[in-house]
């Protein structure tokens, strides 16, 4: 708590309070001490840094990396925090020459947050944006989820279209700015980012936030057909090829082919393997337990259920002969995630593993063909490989994590962890037969 030692200051009492113990006092922020600031973790999502300088601004953190400003004040004895704009787009000096207007139409008996409330209709559509990222992405949507929207929405692709008031946006609006993604050549994105625009409409129509009573996205068609991705799996002789190399292929990093390495013999996915924790793993009990909400939050789940995978002695050896454990992550990188992520590694198997393996040598005939493949396709290998081998259904979708819905379920929850552990042992030795049949 503080004292007021003036009449002057006994104003400013009455207006601004203490901050929650969730704010870091970081006494007076500089640009550099910003640039410094550590990024929360996923499960904090958020955090806030007030300013020494000028009361009541605080530079939000999150958990994606975006950084805001906010003026908090009272307004009839209700806490308010009004956003200021995103950092650096409005530098520390900027903020704080807003901060300072703000707080002197506050004392005029002002409320910018109700007045904005109050006049809905003239929001645009960064507005309301910054509305769904808050109430809706940051909340219920799984965090990697959370991120990609907000990476996509706040990105310049969509700079234009974000000065448009919300309920001005057209679906002619909406592919104008797909144009923009179209002429650079990433197709998949265009349909990222219109699933995006969509989502943000799609949640603000029933609430009517920023006035708004329809989705002007519903009506457009797609431009690209994705056909659902490669959809593939690998047969004995692409796992030859591929795994029997892969340890010695330029271009594929040590990190890259460890990491397909434990897709196809766990079974998980790309992402789940690449944001792995020594801390999660167990190599004495051969166990990797994924904690709750670290998975995939699937539809009609608010947050991803613990998962156990069993480590067969093939992994616990490779993971073994991994470098010392000197960062949390098993994949560890300089990003702000902190771990290598899967356009890191499709990049790696697309340009380094499959160029490589389908290359002529000595201006000679090709090997046999590899047909493209994702890391996700080596999860589907190690799925029907189990199948093939007899290992019931219902112990499969155990060892993929996959919900299962049925009435039989609901009261069938057993883990099958010896099932499971016995089910990859024998993958893993199978892995073993099948690179030994090559070799010469």
């Amino acid at each position: 708590m503080f004292q007021c030692v003036s009449a002057r200051a006994a104003g400013m009492c009455a207006l601004y309070v203490p901050y929650r113990e969730t704010v870091d006092f970081m006494g007076e922020l500089t640009t550099r001490g910003i640039d410094a600031l550590p990024i929360p973790a996923e499960d904090e999502r958020q955090r806030d840094h007030k300013d020494g300088r000028v009361p009541g601004l605080i530079l939000r953190v999150f958990s994606s990396g975006r950084r805001s400003w906010y003026l908090r004040y009272r307004a009839d004895g209700i806490l308010r925090k009004a956003k200021i704009g995103d950092f650096p787009a409005l530098s520390l000096a900027a903020a704080r020459r807003k901060a300072e207007s703000l707080r002197v139409e506050v004392r005029a008996g002002a409320d910018p947050v109700r007045e904005r409330m109050e006049r809905r209709e003239a929001d645009t559509f960064g507005d309301l944006v910054d509305w769904y990222l808050e109430e809706h992405a940051s909340k219920t949507l799984a965090p990697v989820t959370a991120r990609e929207n907000e990476r996509i929405l706040t990105g310049k692709d969509l700079a234009a279209l974000r000065k448009l008031p919300a309920t001005a946006v057209t679906d002619a609006d909406v592919a104008k700015a797909l144009d923009r993604i179209e002429r650079r050549g990433a197709m998949t994105m265009i349909n990222r980012t219109q699933t995006a625009i969509s989502a943000v409409y799609t949640w603000a129509t029933p609430r009517r936030r920023a006035g708004i009573v329809s989705n002007p996205v519903r009506g457009l068609p797609r431009r690209h057909n994705e056909r659902g991705g490669i959809k593939r799996t690998l047969d004995e002789s692409d796992i030859r090829q591929v795994f029997g190399a892969i340890d010695s292929i330029p271009g594929v990093p040590a990190w890259a082919s460890t990491a397909l390495w434990l897709i196809l013999l766990t079974g998980q996915r790309p992402g789940e393997v690449l944001q792995a924790k020594w801390a999660h793993i167990d190599l004495e009990r051969k166990m990797w337990k994924m904690p709750k909400g670290y998975r995939k939050r699937v539809r009609g789940q608010r947050e991803a259920p613990p998962h156990d995978v069993p480590l067969s002695p093939l992994v616990v050896d490779i993971l073994g002969k991994l470098p010392g454990r000197r960062t949390s992550y098993v994949f560890p990188s300089q990003s702000k995630r902190g771990h290598k992520n899967t356009n890191d590694l499709n990049q790696r198997v697309r340009r380094g593993l499959l160029k490589h393996l389908n290359m002529r040598t000595n201006g000679g005939d090709p090997p046999a063909k590899v047909e493209p493949f994702t890391p996700h396709d080596l999860r589907r290998t190690c799925s029907t490989r189990l199948h093939a081998a007899g290992v019931p259904r219902h112990v499969v979708e155990k060892t993929l994590g996959h919900v299962d819905s049925s009435v039989a379920a609901i009261y069938d929850q057993h883990a099958y962890w010896d099932e499971r552990t016995d089910a990859l042992n024998a993958w893993a030795e199978r892995l073993r037969q099948i690179i030994r049949s090559g070799e010469s």
